[in-house]
């Protein structure tokens, strides 16, 4: 499978095309791999229309250069006419790329569809496939139609131990290996048996390119279908957790039944193979076979949580899909601010409380869209810390302007919490709170003003404030959490050192810096939600 993230990236970017008698929507999410390497084709035309999907593996080159091609070729030479040339197209294509000597290969399924000749006749598709993505038939009322294929699909999954497949890669002078998680593997290493690219498997055999381990030769089918069906077209990403191919095709039915528009179905059906256990990439294709003219041509960039955007690699992958999308990432993350605010209107949750906490409860600055809110954000990812640097925890992050977390831990996001105490200004010169003290027990709720700092407690939840006397930037805190300890440090100045009065889950424990630098806020999560006599022992 690869590299993972910590979360995954479930920001999505969505196209929609329509014209006449046409209509076609395109999901991707990168999800829990470290990039994103899928690509798609969508090329209509008044009586025919040519849509695909490529799952790149080793990198995206080869997804984006059969992509690009696919569209370059149709452009000028039109709808390939017969069989042979679909596959001489297909396997030129797949010359082409490997003549450029790039790394990465890419699966592709594919489907060409023409337009009845006259009235009552039916569609016809003709399915193209060189991989494991798949090509699925739906009808109105969410049956699938069976076409023979992988779990009633449409294309054959093309897996090294298929006997077909196994007979042409082991005559080729490839072998077939049994891996971890019992995965079949060309040479012990490859999961897929047909594909464009990954020229090392295609070295022995021959002469033509159909006879290698590894070949880009499709397998074609034809089938026939009516203006009410919808075609999918769907990366493995979508299938290869808990979500068959008939569960997949209710899903979609029901949602566009509902009138939910096919972009925004097949972004939720992305997000539901992440929920069914999909940790790879995911892309969603939604072909309808009625007018779809007002749609026109648009790219939408959908922007998910980021509570992980701390995380090196969580922040690439995220980076790279607003890209995608046209926007930079901190116009992504500004957006998603928005999206908190209005989805904890409509339903709370404690996820969504968490979120707003890192991103702030206090409006940024400038209003949303505008450049001033762009610039805010682009601020505030500069100054978060790296998860699991020195400087934080997994979830830490550098604030801005007034954003804290107390819509979190005190008002719950809801405006209904107890009224905090004014947090006390420490003194000039304070000295260090690292012995222990004759404190009082805090109330629930409730912020203690003490020697330096206040803190309060609700739950679970702890937090610590320190009035700074002077702004302080993300290089100038060390906070060091431990089960039972707790040491912080702006420059040469210790503010708190110590035992805690309980234990805490250090993973869940982060900082951030508030009102421009000038304050400091510690966050801490009990073992057990009891509540603390004293914050130090």
């Amino acid at each position: 499978m690869g590299a993972t993230l910590p979360k995954a990236v479930e920001a999505a970017v969505v196209e929609r095309h329509g014209s006449k008698g046409w209509g076609a929507a395109v999901a991707e999410i990168n999800g829990w791999r470290t990039s994103m390497e899928d690509a798609h084709v969508i090329h209509m035309r008044d009586d025919w229309a040519f849509f695909g999907v490529f799952d790149g593996h080793g990198g995206q080159a080869c997804s984006a250069f059969v992509s690009r091609r696919f569209h370059e070729e149709l452009a000028q030479k039109g709808c390939p006419k017969d069989d042979s040339a679909v596959k001489q197209l297909v396997l030129g294509i797949d010359k082409e790329f490997m003549n450029s000597e790039q790394p990465s290969g890419s699966t592709g399924t594919m489907c060409i569809v023409h337009k009845p000749a006259k009235a009552g006749d039916r569609y016809v598709l003709r399915v193209i496939n060189a991989g494991d993505s798949r090509v699925l038939l739906g009808r109105r009322d969410g049956t699938i139609v069976d076409g023979g294929g992988t779990d009633k699909g449409l294309t054959i999954d093309h897996k090294p131990d298929h006997p077909s497949e196994r007979e042409r890669i082991e005559r080729c002078g490839g072998t077939v290996e049994i891996k971890e998680g019992n995965v079949a593997r060309v040479n012990g290493d490859l999961a897929v048996s047909r594909s464009f690219g990954d020229r090392d498997y295609k070295k022995t055999g021959g002469p033509g390119p159909e006879d290698r381990p590894v070949t880009a030769d499709p397998e074609l089918f034809r089938f026939e279908c009516d203006e009410t069906d919808f075609l999918l077209l769907v990366c493995d990403g979508v299938s290869e957790g808990s979500f068959p191919n008939p569960e997949v095709v209710k899903f979609v039915a029901d949602q566009l039944n509902a009138g939910v528009d096919p972009g925004v179905v097949a972004r939720l059906t992305c997000l539901k193979a992440i929920e069914k256990d999909s940790k790879d990439n995911i892309t969603c294709m939604i072909v309808q076979l009625t007018d779809a003219s007002e749609m026109g041509k648009r790219v939408e960039f959908v922007p998910g949580p980021v509570t992980q955007i701390g995380h090196k690699g969580f922040r690439s992958a995220y980076e790279a899909m607003a890209q995608k999308g046209g926007i930079s990432l901190a116009q992504a993350v500004a957006r998603r601010y928005e999206v908190v605010q209005e989805e904890l209107q409509k339903a709370p949750t404690d996820e969504l409380r968490q979120e707003l906490a890192k991103l702030g409860k206090t409006p940024p600055e400038g209003a949303a869209g505008s450049e001033e809110r762009d610039a805010f954000f682009e601020k505030w990812l500069q100054n978060l810390p790296s998860e699991g640097d020195d400087n934080g925890m997994p979830g830490g992050l550098s604030g801005l302007g007034d954003l804290d977390i107390e819509s979190l831990l005190g008002n719950k996001g809801k405006g209904k919490g107890p009224t905090p105490l004014p947090v006390a200004e420490a003194p000039a010169g304070r000295p260090s709170p690292s012995t222990s003290s004759t404190r009082q027990p805090v109330d629930d709720a409730a912020e203690k003003a003490e020697d330096g700092y206040s803190w309060s407690q609700q739950g679970d939840d702890v937090q610590i404030t320190f009035k700074l006397d002077k702004p302080a930037a993300k290089r100038d805190v060390k906070v060091n959490f431990k089960p039972s300890e707790l040491t912080v440090a702006v420059g040469n100045s210790t503010l708190l050192e110590g035992a805690l009065g309980g234990k805490v889950e250090t993973d869940e424990c982060t900082w951030c810096l508030a009102s421009a630098g000038a304050e400091l806020q510690v966050m801490l999560t009990k073992k057990e939600a009891k509540d603390w006599n004293t914050l130090l022992k």
